[in-house]
């Protein structure tokens, strides 16, 4: 008996908590011949939540004994759009940060001989960029730029359609000369809004 008078007290709070617009009181319009009544009508709209999948993090290898020119090796950067309708895609910075054994100073693609780089410099400076990686997914009137972390300014990349996913990578122009292993750390922030 008792779990049942619980169940039915459970019933009725959940009825009474249930959100129902609140109605104003009623009125009366009262009148000879045609009577006009102007009724406010509110209404209460919800704002869409934008979904966006990353990565968590990001990795990178810059390898000095292969390729010409050494080899800068990175993932695919995957981004899909979970929400209903296309969102705009941009990178607000992209900066070298603290936590590794080295910390590069951003410069321009084309600031150093970086063949020729000396150990000092080769340990000082990088050109990280990102950029759309494929065509594929992506509205038109993307961006075939790349960023550089150099870049103090955000740059917009394009859209992508609602449930699509467009890919990014990142590239870099960075010197020769390591005597050891090192790590490095950049942040790289997005933002997503509607378009």
């Amino acid at each position: 008996m008792k779990k049942f008078l619980l169940s039915i007290v459970a019933v009725m709070l959940l009825l009474v908590s249930t959100a129902v617009p609140a109605l104003a009181d009623d009125t009366t319009t009262t009148g000879d011949g045609d009577v006009t009544a102007t009724v406010p009508v509110e209404g209460t709209i919800e704002a869409l939540t934008i979904s966006v999948t990353h990565p968590a993090t990001l990795a990178y290898t810059i390898d000095p004994n292969t390729g010409e020119n050494g080899d800068f090796i990175a993932p695919v950067i995957p981004i899909t759009n979970n929400t209903k309708v296309p969102v705009n895609v941009t990178v607000q910075s992209l900066a070298s940060s603290a936590g590794g054994t080295l910390q590069f100073t951003d410069v321009a693609e084309d600031a150093k001989d970086w063949v020729n780089l000396n150990l000092a410099d080769s340990k000082t400076y990088l050109a990280l960029g990102i950029q759309i990686q494929s065509v594929f997914g992506w509205n038109p009137g993307f961006t075939i730029d790349t960023h550089y972390a150099v870049d103090v300014n955000s740059d917009f990349f394009g859209s992508l359609p609602a449930n699509t996913m467009g890919e990014l990578s990142l590239t870099a122009n960075h010197g020769l000369a390591f005597d050891q292993s090192y790590t490095a750390m950049h942040t790289l922030v997005f933002m997503f809004n509607l378009v």
